[in-house]
């Protein structure tokens, strides 16, 4: 499994690629604690506000490329970033140039719970900071994750993926014992979009 899907993040954190059907583009899916300010919530935010400087670049490179926010919820702490907007197009450019080079990752479900038990666990792995992967297990209760051993997780792994044994994203490195699920939190229509990329 190549790592090469994960992007830098102000040299501090990291994010994923995945595809998305409908609009035929790659978009970025982090950790809100991630980014350098989660904008006021308002249906009516003009793109300058939504819209971050030098936000992405390749592992281990200086991030130099902007990207747009197009969801954000800091209570699961989940993002998703596309393309800067068409006004800015040179920016534009950038990102679409960074996004032809990773591998975008499909997602899937996170193990589901049964009703005899309390949470529902499978084999997970997450991308170390000198970019091995590294096998433990994840334990879902209703939309967050856990992965085990907690040692595994080190400052500056937020918003990189938590994948199964399949090589599919199922969740986002946030905290130890509390990380989102992918299926459960994003919203269902970006969810759609992305399940049904090939």
């Amino acid at each position: 499994m190549r790592p090469a899907h994960a992007l830098l993040k102000d040299g501090e954190a990291r994010g994923f690629v995945v595809k998305r059907r409908r609009y035929h583009d790659c978009i970025v899916i982090t950790a809100v604690h991630c980014l350098p300010f989660c904008p006021s919530p308002h249906p009516c935010s003009y793109w300058q506000e939504l819209t971050y400087q030098r936000l992405l670049g390749p592992l281990g490179a200086e991030p130099t490329v902007c990207a747009q926010l197009l969801f954000a919820d800091p209570v699961a702490d989940i993002a998703v970033l596309g393309v800067p907007d068409g006004r800015l197009w040179e920016q534009a450019d950038d990102y679409e140039a960074l996004m032809a080079s990773p591998h975008p990752l499909a997602i899937a479900e996170a193990p589901i719970q049964q009703r005899d038990h309390n949470a529902a666990e499978c084999e997970a792995r997450v991308l170390s900071l000198d970019g091995c992967w590294r096998d433990g297990r994840v334990e879902r209760r209703h939309g967050w994750l856990a992965f085990f051993p907690e040692e595994f997780f080190e400052p500056g792994m937020s918003g990189s993926p938590i994948v199964n044994m399949s090589g599919k994203a199922i969740g986002v490195v946030s905290v130890d014992m509390r990380s989102p699920a992918l299926v459960y939190n994003l919203p269902t229509g970006l969810l759609h979009s992305i399940r049904g990329a090939r």
